[in-house]
Order: C-alpha cells, then structure tokens, then sequence
C-alpha cells in the first residue's frame, strides 16, 4: 500500500504536468490506456488469468471507479487548486469507506469511528480555508470524488480475493479508457513530445499502483490498509513542493495532519467483509 501511494503521488504529479496544456478528460483516458496495457504485460508475465468469475460486482466497482477517477483527474488539472490540497482531499476516501459501511456492509460505528470522522472533516476545512472563496466548488467536487471512491473500495471488498487483480484492475481500465475517450472527443488536442511523457508517466504509475493496492486490499485488513493508505498525503505534499514549489501554510498543514490522524484512529476498526 505505501508503494500504492507513492505511484499515486507520482501520478498525480504527472497529471497535473500533461494537464496544463492537454484537456483532463484527454489525461485520464491515457492513464486508463496506458494503464491497461501495463496491467496486461503484468498479467502476462505473472501468468495471472483476466477472466472474471463475479462481473457484476466487477461492473458496480468498474463504473463508480471510472467515475471518481474523472473527478480526480479534473481537480488534478485545476491550477485553483493546489495539487497538495487536491491530494489531501481525495485522502478522505477510508473516511468514507469507514461511514458508508453501515448502511452498505451492516457495520457498527465505533465512538474511534466518530471521532475520526470529526477530525477529517475538521481536516477538509482546513485545507480548504486558504482557497474557499476561489476554489469552493473544487473542495466539493473532491469530498463527492472521495465518497465516490469509497462506494468503489466497497465493492472492491466484496469481490474480494475471488478475483485476481490483474482482472478487476483490467476490467476497470477498460471501461474507464472506453467512457474518458468518449468525452475526450470533442476537446481533442494531440499532444507534443512532453505531453506524451507526461501521459505516459501518468498511466504506468497509475497502473502499477493500482494493482499494488488491489493486492493490497485483498492480502489484509481493510482499517490497516487504509492507516498505510494515508502516506499518500505526505508523498503528495513533497512530491508537489519538488516540482511546483507548494510550500502548505500552518492551516493546511494542520489540516494534513488531522486528515492523516483520523485515519490512524479507523486503525481500530475491524476490517471489512
């Protein structure tokens, strides 16, 4: 899961490169295409089978995936909204995941549950705050992609081990590549030599991190899985002062850590079914 998490910071650095002059629906129709063929070559060399034995559920998590992977590629692509606080807001996922497991999966709500819920939230605002008044709808747009993710993950759980990564991820890569090429139509633009890197770089540490976490969520408990998924916001926040010079105020910072703690308290969560 950390090495998830460092691709995934990764990738969201190289999006938001390929997005400043290509189209976001462009970037993520890459990185769903460039995606599936790492998955392929990674299935192949494994010896791992892509057939799918529960396509329905698959289809369920196929679709919300592609959905949240639109939202997140288009904050990634938003220059109103720093790539750190895009990352932090996305992070909220195992939140989410943790709130929607009553309803969904007929979990109970630990008194750890809630209060990790307040400090996420308190950590959203935060992080929000500095740019509120010029990026609101961006902060939305990021807690509905979070939630979106977090009906995925659960879908996810319910597949379950019954599947082989390489074969949900294929799948999902599949239909996300099909629908974001659909809408890249219209606002096409080809991308120069630097672009392409850029695209390039953005799918293959897509892809390789979203095997990484498949088969992470499959080998161990989902509460610990999601406590290691929360590194994301430190990788994202290096990665971003690296290579953009986002330096994060006290609030933000604040609001980082308050994000990253709620989800070391689900760590006493038992894990999903």
């Amino acid at each position: 899961m950390i090495l998830a998490q460092v691709l995934f910071a990764a990738m969201a650095t190289s999006a938001r490169v390929g997005g400043r002059r290509l189209p976001w629906q462009e970037v993520c129709a890459s990185r769903f295409l460039v995606g599936a063929l790492t998955v392929l070559v990674v299935a192949r060399v494994r010896g791992r089978s892509l057939r799918l034995s529960n396509r329905r559920a698959s289809w369920v998590r196929s679709v919300l995936g592609t959905l949240s992977a639109a939202g997140t590629f288009y904050l990634y692509a938003r220059p109103q909204l720093p790539i750190g606080d895009a990352v932090t807001l996305l992070s909220t996922t195992p939140i989410f995941v943790a709130l929607l497991g009553v309803p969904l999966l007929g979990e109970s709500v630990r008194r750890s549950v809630v209060v990790a819920l307040g400090c996420g939230f308190a950590g959203i605002a935060l992080v929000a705050q500095p740019t509120f008044s010029t990026a609101g709808h961006l902060v939305a747009i990021g807690t509905l992609t979070a939630i979106t993710a977090a009906l995925a993950f659960i879908w996810l759980r319910r597949i379950g081990s019954s599947e082989s990564s390489e074969a949900v991820v294929f799948h999902f890569a599949c239909v996300g590549f099909a629908a974001m090429m659909l809408l890249s139509v219209p606002v096409w633009r080809t991308p120069d030599a630097r672009d392409a890197v850029a695209l390039f770089a953005t799918g293959f540490f897509g892809g390789i991190a979203q095997i990484a976490m498949t088969r992470a969520y499959a080998l161990d408990a989902a509460a610990r899985v999601s406590v290691l998924g929360y590194s994301g916001v430190i990788f994202a926040r290096a990665l971003a002062f690296a290579v953009f010079g986002e330096v994060p105020d006290g609030a933000q910072t604040l609001g980082s850590l308050l994000i990253v703690g709620s989800g070391a308290l689900l760590l006493r969560r038992p894990a999903l079914p």
